[in-house]
C-alpha cells in the first residue's frame, strides 16, 4: 500500500521544484541577460530632491 501524501510534504516538493528551476539556468540565456545596475544615489540628495528641501520650483538652490 502507497503512503499518502500529506498537504505538507506537497507543499515541500513545489517548493524544491520552484528552487531547483531557479537555479537551473542555462549558459547561453546567463550572457545574454544584460540588465543594468539599478543608480546609486545619495540619500541626503534623494531625500533633498523629493521633498524639495533647499530648492525653489525651478530646482534653483534658495539663496
Amino acid at each position: 500500500m502507497r503512503h499518502k501524501r500529506t498537504d505538507r510534504e506537497k507543499k515541500q516538493d513545489v517548493l524544491a521544484h520552484y528552487d531547483c528551476l531557479e537555479t537551473d539556468v542555462r549558459e547561453d540565456a546567463r550572457k545574454s541577460f544584460q540588465r543594468r545596475p539599478y543608480p546609486t544615489m545619495d540619500v541626503a540628495q534623494y531625500i533633498a530632491q523629493k521633498f524639495k528641501i533647499g530648492v525653489d520650483a525651478d530646482g534653483q538652490e534658495d539663496s
